[in-house]
């Protein structure tokens, strides 16, 4: 080894510094390879990654960044990242990543919601959730238009956007006892449901629109009508009792049932979101219109109890009309009351009631007159034995007295004859007057007398019964006389006997007489 520190400074060698060549090592090759990798998955990643979104709901309830998945039609296209309080403290945002798939279901009519176990009267949502915990719907709506901002629904909706069929709206005076999922029934057949429901601007009635499937929203058109079909529908009127129902869903949760009128060939078809009333009863629902409507009044002497407002007016089983008000109106010239009957008559039911005579056609008024003078009456009738209902028939009467309409009143009034209710209180009045005569009369009579007198006849009879009873006693002198008599008797028959049978041997006898040696 060579000791450099004996060396005079003068001999010790200098380094000199010689440039070489610079080399890559293999090594740098790992990093640079994986940072490529790790760009590239960046990239990759940015490019896969679906657009954020921000939905707002009234709780947080079921809902857990990093586990709620949103799906629709169960499957998963988004995952809630973060759920924070809005600004205005009422509501909470959730921020949810979409899947890049999931991009063009983003629109502006698109719909979320929480998806729980809800119970609503025959309808059970969500049981899955027991299990798999709580999620995030989505509905696909129809709109382009592109959105990342959304309100989400406080339960699922009842009908899907791509479920085939129609809405319609219906009109009411109040709900009832319908509520979302009610169904909706057609020859009593389930074929839709009520969706939503709210109060109309004004206050005075309720908006209730409906979903029927395809293909059953085809038997909607114009002369469709809706009613009201919950539960039992018991209606007691003057045509009787009648009950309707429909299925046994209708009956716990109640239903609105719809159908044609009159002929469905000649109806017009209808599109989508059209608007109908909803009727609380068939009957009304199935009702004719009438166009053309004439207020009459009828008078009468009679009692007008059983007779309701919307009682029927009847001409010979078919309706023309019906009773709109009850009251009573004094008679100036008797000053008697008399019971007013206000009704609303429907002439187009009668074929217009115009009366043609050559090429003239009459009008309402003077139709009436004609009918009138023919002998048409109003009369009180009973139209169901069960309920007591009364009815007012119009008919001809031939033997009615003249009358005519008295159009200067206001309303019309058309006359009248008494019922023949009427009639049989009439006859039996008579037939109890006629009793109380007869009893009268029994009452004038001489009872006591007649029967003392009567008393007297059968002592008397009793003494001549007793006495012929003394002159038949076997001891009697009636009965010796008797006695003998029928003796004697028996003798002279003995004796013609013999006689008769001589002859009998000699008839020759009558004329010869009898022999000596005989």
């Amino acid at each position: 080894m060579v000791d450099f520190s004996e060396m005079p400074p003068d001999e010790i060698p200098t380094a000199v510094v010689e440039p070489r060549k610079t080399r890559w090592s293999l090594v740098w090759l790992v990093p640079l390879i994986a940072l490529l990798i790790g760009v590239g998955l960046v990239v990759r990643t940015a490019m896969q990654r679906g657009p954020d979104i921000e939905v707002s709901f009234r709780t947080a309830d079921g809902i857990e960044p990093g586990k709620t998945k949103v799906r629709f039609k169960n499957v998963e296209i988004g995952t809630v990242e973060r759920v924070e309080l809005a600004s205005d403290l009422q509501n909470v945002r959730a921020v949810i990543r979409m899947a890049k798939s999931a991009e063009p279901l983003l629109v502006e009519d698109a719909r979320f919601w929480v998806e729980r176990p809800r119970v609503s009267g025959t309808n059970i949502e969500g049981l899955g959730t027991l299990f798999s915990g709580a999620f995030i719907g989505m509905d696909v709506g129809k709109s382009s238009v592109e959105k990342r901002e959304f309100q989400g629904l406080d339960r699922a909706p009842l009908v899907a956007f791509t479920e085939p069929g129609s809405h319609y709206l219906l009109r009411a005076n109040q709900l009832g006892s319908l509520d979302t999922g009610t169904q909706v029934y057609y020859r009593r057949m389930a074929v839709g449901q009520v969706v939503n429901y709210e109060m109309d601007r004004e206050g005075k009635g309720v908006n209730i629109q409906v979903f029927v499937r395809a293909p059953y929203d085809k038997f909607v058109n114009s002369e469709t009508r809706f009613w009201e079909a919950s539960g039992i529908d018991v209606e007691l009127s003057a045509g009787g009792v009648r009950v309707d129902t429909q299925s046994f869903n209708a009956l716990l949760s109640g239903g609105i049932a719809f159908e044609t009128r009159g002929d469905a060939a000649a109806a017009q078809p209808v599109g989508a979101d059209a608007v109908f009333r909803l009727f609380e009863r068939k009957g009304q629902a199935m009702a004719l219109e009438d166009s053309e409507v004439i207020q009459v009044r009828m008078l009468f002497d009679e009692s007008i109890r059983g007779l309701t407002v919307g009682a029927p007016v009847d001409f010979r089983g078919f309706e023309v009309g019906k009773v709109t008000n009850l009251g009573g109106e004094i008679d100036g010239k008797n000053g008697v009351i008399k019971m007013a009957v206000d009704m609303e008559l429907y002439p187009n039911r009668l074929g217009k009631i115009n009366i043609r005579k050559g090429k003239t056609v009459k009008s309402v008024r003077e139709g009436l007159d004609v009918l009138v003078a023919g002998g048409l009456r109003g009369q009180l009738r009973t139209g169901s034995l069960v309920s007591g209902q009364l009815l007012i028939s119009l008919d001809y009467f031939k033997d009615a007295p003249r009358a005519a309409v008295a159009w200067d009143s206001a309303p019309p009034i058309l006359p009248t004859i008494p019922g023949s209710l009427v009639k049989f209180e009439q006859q039996a009045a008579e037939l109890i007057l006629q009793v109380g005569e007869l009893v009268k009369k029994l009452d004038a009579l001489p009872l006591d007398k007649i029967s003392e007198d009567v008393r007297d006849a059968i002592k008397a009879l009793d003494g001549t019964l007793k006495s012929v009873e003394r002159q038949l006693a076997d001891d009697s002198m009636l009965q010796q006389d008797l006695r003998e008599t029928l003796r004697e008797v028996s003798r002279a028959a003995a004796e013609a006997r013999t006689v008769l049978e001589y002859q009998s041997r000699h008839p020759e006898s009558l004329i010869r007489g009898k022999a000596r040696e005989e």
